[in-house]
């Protein structure tokens, strides 16, 4: 890997716990420490310690999420990276095709997994976000998430800044019958609007 940093969540694919994630940094590369103190480690110093990781945490280690991250990444070495993309690649497909089926669905991205993440945005057209987003948890259990997904910049491009996405992140442990129970309650509710 010729990065000089690489920055990573743990809560995405490696599939830690929020609020994990990690830093690579090249090895000679230096980096100076944005806070001070609380490292267990030269605890007289008003300084950093000068070697890693103490260099640059400060405060205590989030152990249980720390736990929590090295559980996600053993299942993910465990079940195999190409075996969790291809059965989520599938379903995702799956979803696209279904909702590009379904008239006042408007699908975003491309239409072919092959180009994208298993994360899957679209809009019932003339319906906002959020509520759609509310009516498939609250009268079919179906879990999305609505609005910016921290992406304002995206929603820019591809101009929903304004009434943001409906979003489905199809996972390993998805089945495809829940993808069917999604399709199945997205054309409901679009058959309200009519």
């Amino acid at each position: 890997m010729n990065v000089d940093m690489l920055a990573f969540s743990g809560h995405k694919g490696l599939l830690g716990p929020q609020g994990t994630g990690g830093l690579y940094i090249r090895p000679g590369l230096e980096v100076n420490p944005l806070r001070y103190g609380g490292t267990g480690s030269l605890s007289e110093s008003d300084l950093q310690p000068e070697f890693l990781p103490d260099r640059l945490e400060s405060g205590t280690p989030n152990t249980p999420g720390i736990a929590g991250l090295l559980a996600g990444v053993r299942f993910v070495l465990m079940a195999g990276q190409e075996n969790i993309r291809a059965k989520e690649s599938e379903l995702a497909q799956t979803l696209i095709d279904g909702l590009n089926n379904i008239p006042g669905v408007e699908v975003f991205g491309p239409t072919d997994t092959k180009n994208r993440t298993a994360v899957v945005s679209c809009n019932i057209i003339g319906m906002d976000s959020g509520e759609a987003a509310h009516v498939l948890d609250n009268e079919f259990g179906i879990a999305s998430r609505a609005g910016l997904h921290c992406a304002p910049w995206a929603h820019r491009t591809i101009g929903t800044i304004e009434t943001g996405t409906i979003r489905f992140s199809p996972g390993f442990f998805n089945t495809k019958e829940e993808i069917l129970q999604t399709l199945d309650a997205v054309s409901a509710v679009v058959r309200r609007r009519r």
